[in-house]
């Protein structure tokens, strides 16, 4: 910079920073020479390769023998590289001349005379070059992180990694604290591949072994991971761990004060809408119709997947199928759920197991019971014929009202015997038996490995809890004309019939509810039979399954807000099938002894 006083002769002036700026001593300045003419003294300083230690301010002093006078100037400093992380090896240059921005450039490895240097390299990532010089300038300009000579010369024979363990080797694992975990992984390829260990999306070991002493917190998806020339990877899913500390389970609590484990319902508490969720149903023999809507049928006996979080992994919903019928088919036993490492099993009589524990919903009826767990909650709901466990995965502000909150859930209606509904919210992509949540029908049956089939046996076994392979091999499912034979037109017509009560109109033409699959599902059980035929008929627990359907929220994914038919109420006379009432008993009576509400407060009951 330049620095200028003008009109008065200046016989000294200076630049430095201000807090080196002293005062001058007058008395040593001579009389000017001047002649009477304003003279002018130009002064400047010059800082090569500018630096942070040169911030400042900097004083001009200009003096002669009458005086002197200062003008103060601040420099900043602009690093236009402070706080740039560059990939690699790359090093970040600021675009000075403008003033603004930055690029990261890689350095210069080598002197460009050695780049022609023939003295070949293999890298890590098993690709040759002329040299390592030049490995690593190709490295640098080309993203190729943590680039290290493999061997010296020519690369050898490629061979891409394969995993010598199956897709889920050591199926669902449910352990306790404290406990090991152990899992091995093995692999082919050359290079030699290495093993990277993760749960989920997180690294938790390398090499071919893992060991750990779990705690809750271990819980998730163990996947083994094989590389090879670096991006060369492939892996598989070997474990879902469950780590559950095994206490004697307390009575279910509410947020009331009261002794009881119920809290009365409260009509009309939430004022804004649940977000829309997808519907999956098992029922029946059993008969599946997936959340995008593809039906078909499945005859395992084992315990299968039938819904997961296939995005975090943080829920999911098994079946405990066992056979049931005449000929070889197979019905639901329970159902389990698991949420945040919180798991309940629904039984048949709609009796609920906690780690051992029994929770009676049949002994409050039209009442909610709250399942504390550590990190999240269920809620029991019993109207007397379906049990309704929810629990809130998701929160967030209502759009139209911030000082509100949406609440993303998992729903599941259970009616005690053989049928379930699943909802899931509509934003969440899922895998297992219910099909992948995506509003395509055509690609739901996708096994476990992700292949697509469309057979449904190939499709229901992938999904099998069963590490052991101690489950029978699943019959081919049948079609109702193989299972009645002379009795189809007679079943045919009979379930025709019941699809077409008057109560069930309203659902069918404006709710949505296409009754096709509905009724080749109660033809098959009408021939086949299940357990209790006269207590209990087959036609009339598809029915009921419809019904449930009908009469509880359901979300088309064209409309956000969910449609539901009150008219299907008291379906039952118009069908000819027992009452909810009627029903009570014999599906009580499928499952385990149950205690009276006494008995259940006593706590003297296994």
């Amino acid at each position: 910079k330049q620095w200028y006083q003008r009109r008065v002769a200046i016989t000294a002036g200076t630049i430095t920073k201000k807090d080196q700026t002293t005062v001058p001593d007058l008395n040593n300045f001579k009389d000017a020479n001047g002649n009477g003419l304003s003279q002018t003294t130009i002064n400047s300083i010059t800082i090569n390769n500018v630096d942070l230690p040169n911030e400042g301010w900097y004083t001009c002093q200009a003096v002669n023998k009458y005086g002197y006078v200062r003008q103060d100037a601040y420099l900043h400093i602009k690093d236009l590289c402070e706080g740039v992380v560059c990939p690699g090896e790359r090093i970040c240059k600021g675009n000075y001349d403008e003033g603004e921005g930055h690029t990261c450039e890689c350095p210069q490895f080598c002197d460009y005379t050695e780049l022609i240097v023939p003295d070949y390299v293999c890298s890590n990532y098993c690709e040759e070059h002329f040299n390592e010089c030049a490995m690593k300038t190709d490295a640098c300009n080309n993203d190729k992180f943590a680039i290290e000579v493999l061997n010296s010369g020519r690369c050898g024979y490629v061979e891409q990694p394969e995993i010598l363990q199956a897709e889920e080797e050591y199926g669902v694992k449910d352990m306790i604290p404290g406990e090991t975990l152990f899992l091995e992984c093995h692999a082919n390829g050359f290079p030699e591949p290495n093993i990277v260990w993760y749960r989920g999306t997180d690294v938790v070991g390398s090499g071919n072994e893992l060991s750990l002493t779990v705690n809750e917190e271990d819980a998730g998806e163990y996947i083994c991971e094989a590389v090879n020339c670096m991006r060369s990877k492939v892996s598989k899913r070997l474990a879902l761990v469950f780590v559950t500390e095994i206490t004697t389970p307390p009575m279910p609590t509410t947020a009331s004060t009261s002794a009881t484990p119920t809290v009365e319902i409260q009509p009309g508490e939430n004022t804004i809408p649940d977000p829309p969720r997808s519907t999956c149903a098992v029922f029946g023999d059993p008969h599946f119709l997936t959340y995008d809507q593809r039906a078909y049928s499945y005859m395992g006996t084992c315990d299968n997947v039938l819904a997961m979080d296939c995005e975090m992994a943080r829920w999911f919903v098994y079946g405990r199928m066992r056979p049931c019928g005449r000929s070889g088919g197979s019905c639901l036993e329970t159902v389990t759920v698991y949420v945040d490492y919180e798991i309940l099993e629904l039984q048949r009589g709609w009796l609920v197991n906690r780690n051992g524990g029994k929770i009676v919903p049949k002994n409050h009826p039209n009442k909610k019971i709250i399942v504390e767990g550590r990190r999240n909650n269920f809620t029991l709901e019993f109207d007397g014929a379906i049990l309704t466990l929810s629990a809130v995965l998701n929160k967030r502000p209502y759009e139209f009202d911030p000082n509100q909150m949406l609440e993303d859930k998992l729903v599941v209606h259970w009616d005690g015997y053989v049928s379930v509904q699943i909802q899931t919210p509509q934003n969440t992509r899922t895998c297992g038996m219910c099909g992948d949540n995506d509003a395509n029908p055509d690609n739901d049956m996708k096994t476990r490995r992700r292949g697509l089939t469309n057979d449904p046996v190939e499709f229901g076994d992938s999904w099998k809890i069963d590490p052991r392979g101690r489950c029978e091999e699943t019959n081919d499912p049948r079609t109702p004309e193989e299972v009645c034979g002379d009795q189809y037109e007679e079943a045919r017509t009979e379930c025709e019939r019941i699809f077409n009560i008057p109560k069930f109109q309203n659902c069918r033409d404006n709710g949505g509810h296409d009754t096709t699959a509905w009724i080749e599902s109660c033809i098959y059980d009408h021939c086949e039979g299940l357990m209790q035929q006269e207590q209990l008929p087959p036609k009339c627990i598809v029915a009921g399954a419809y019904a449930t359907r009908c009469g509880h929220d359901f979300w088309d994914r064209e409309y956000p807000f969910p449609t539901r038919t009150e008219q299907v109420k008291g379906w039952e006379a118009e069908a000819g099938c027992p009452t909810a009432d009627e029903r009570f008993q014999p599906v009580l009576d499928t499952g385990c002894p149950q205690p009276t509400l006494e008995e259940e407060l006593a706590g003297n009951f296994k």
